[in-house]
C-alpha cells in the first residue's frame, strides 16, 4: 500500500471513527444486517414500533444533545435534562444470535444538592401486551425489561404475566370435548406459563390444569412442569398420561401461601425436555375441597361452576396487566445514580434473548468485538503496498 493511500485510508477511518453530532435520524446496527433508526429525542424506531423513554418528573425535561460515537461501535448517546436530573441514554446493537438485539442504556443522575422525585415513562406501541419481565407484540417478545427497576402498573383481578405465545386452534383433540383443549398459550424457548388469580390472603382454592399434546407423538419430548402455589410442583407429560391429541386434566389443592391475596399458577419446562416450549390449554379455578368430575370437566360440563374459567390463548384469556406505557417511580438521592438497560427486537430477529443471560458489559463487549473484527477483515482486504 502506498504512503499517500495509507494517509487517506487513515484519514477515513479516523473521521469515521470521531463522534458527530446528529441532526436527524441516526442508525445503530451490526455488520450485514438491517440497521435500526434513533430519532434526536433518543427514540430507538424499529419496524415494529417505537420505544422512547421520556422524564415525567421533574417537568420541564428537554433534549440537550445527541452524539454518534463510531468506536468501539456506532452508539447514539442522547442527554435529556428536567431540573436537576440528567438521562443519558445510549442506543446500540448487540450481535446476540441470531440476528442481534437492540441495547437501550440509561443512566439517571440527580445533580442537585436534595433527593429528587422522578417518574419516567417508557412509551410503548400501543398493541404491545406487556407482562413482568417482556413486552411481546403479536405472541412475540419484543422488549425485555430491566432487572431490579419495578414498573408501577395496575393489575386486573386475573390474568397472565405475559411473555407467551396465543395460539388458537393449535391442538387436535381425538375426542368430543370443552372446546378450550383446542387452544393453547405457548412459551417459546423455555418462558413459564404463569397466570395470577386474586384471592383473599391465604385461601385455598381447588385449581385444575388442562393439556392436550398435538405436536408430539411419543412421550418424554415435551414432559412440564406445573407450579401452583401452596402445592409440591409436579410433573406432567400429556403424552404419557393421555395420549397424542388426547385431553386430559390435572387436580391440586391451591392455597395463598404467602398470603398476598394472589394464587399463582404456572407451567414450566421439565428439566429433561428436550422441547423446551412450555403448553398450556385450560385453567378451572373452584371453590376449595369442590368435587370435580374429570369426564364432565373435560367434557365442557362443569364450566358454570367454576370461580374461574380460562379458555388460554383463547377468546375468553387476559393479560394480567392493562396496557399502556410503562411507568417508574424513583427516588434519587444528591448525587445519585441509577443504571438499567432494555432489550430490544431488532429488525429480522424473532424476539429478544433471556435477558437474565446478559448484563451491559457483556453486551457492549459482544458488540464492539464484532466491529474490531469488521475493522481488521477492512484492513486485511487491502491490496500490498507497490
Amino acid at each position: 500500500m502506498s504512503r499517500a493511500v495509507q494517509l487517506l485510508l487513515g484519514g477515513a477511518v479516523l473521521a469515521l471513527l470521531a463522534p458527530t453530532w446528529a441532526r436527524a435520524e441516526a442508525e445503530i446496527g451490526s455488520p450485514g444486517f438491517p440497521p435500526s433508526k434513533v430519532a434526536d429525542d433518543g427514540a430507538l424506531i424499529e419496524p415494529w414500533g417505537t420505544i422512547r423513554l421520556v422524564i415525567v418528573t421533574p417537568e420541564g425535561a428537554q433534549t440537550t444533545g445527541q452524539r454518534i460515537e463510531q468506536a468501539p461501535m456506532p452508539v447514539a448517546v442522547t442527554r435529556i435534562e428536567a431540573g436537576p436530573v440528567a438521562l443519558e441514554q445510549s442506543a446500540y446493537r448487540a450481535p446476540v444470535w441470531p440476528s442481534g438485539v437492540d441495547v437501550i442504556e440509561g443512566v439517571l443522575v440527580n445533580h442537585g444538592e436534595a433527593a429528587a422525585e422522578v417518574q419516567l415513562r417508557v412509551d410503548v406501541p400501543e398493541a404491545m401486551e406487556i407482562g413482568e419481565r417482556l413486552g411481546s407484540l403479536g405472541g412475540a417478545p419484543a422488549l425485555a425489561l430491566p432487572k431490579g427497576l419495578e414498573p408501577v402498573r395496575e393489575e386486573r383481578a386475573w390474568g397472565c404475566t405475559g411473555g407467551v405465545r396465543a395460539i388458537p386452534g393449535w391442538a387436535r383433540p381425538r375426542v368430543e370435548c370443552d372446546p378450550a383443549f383446542r387452544n393453547i398459550s405457548a412459551g417459546m424457548g423455555g418462558v413459564p406459563i404463569t397466570y395470577r388469580f386474586a384471592v383473599e390472603p391465604g385461601a385455598q382454592r381447588t385449581v385444575v390444569l388442562g393439556f392436550c399434546e398435538s405436536h408430539h407423538p411419543s412421550a418424554g419430548l415435551r414432559p412440564l412442569k406445573a407450579l401452583v402455589e401452596g402445592t409440591e410442583a409436579r410433573s406432567i407429560d400429556p403424552v404419557d398420561a393421555w395420549g397424542r391429541h388426547g385431553p386430559g386434566v390435572v387436580r391440586f389443592d391451591a392455597a395463598d401461601a404467602d398470603g398476598n391475596g394472589r394464587l399463582e399458577v404456572a407451567v414450566a419446562p421439565h428439566p429433561i425436555a428436550t422441547d423446551r416450549n412450555t403448553i398450556l390449554n385450560v385453567i378451572w379455578v373452584f371453590a376449595p375441597g369442590a368435587a370435580v368430575d374429570e369426564a364432565r370437566l373435560i367434557a365442557g360440563e362443569l364450566n358454570g361452576l367454576a370461580e374461574r374459567y380460562v379458555d388460554v390463548g383463547g377468546e375468553n384469556d387476559q393479560a394480567l396487566y392493562k396496557p399502556g406505557d410503562l411507568q417508574y417511580a424513583l427516588r434519587l438521592g444528591p448525587g445519585a445514580r441509577r443504571e438499567f438497560f432494555f432489550l430490544v427486537r431488532s429488525p429480522g430477529a424473532p424476539s429478544v434473548p433471556d435477558p437474565s443471560l446478559w448484563d451491559q458489559s457483556s453486551l457492549r463487549k459482544a458488540a464492539a468485538d464484532v466491529w474490531r473484527d469488521r475493522w481488521e477483515e477492512v484492513v486485511a482486504a487491502e491490496p500490498a503496498s507497490e
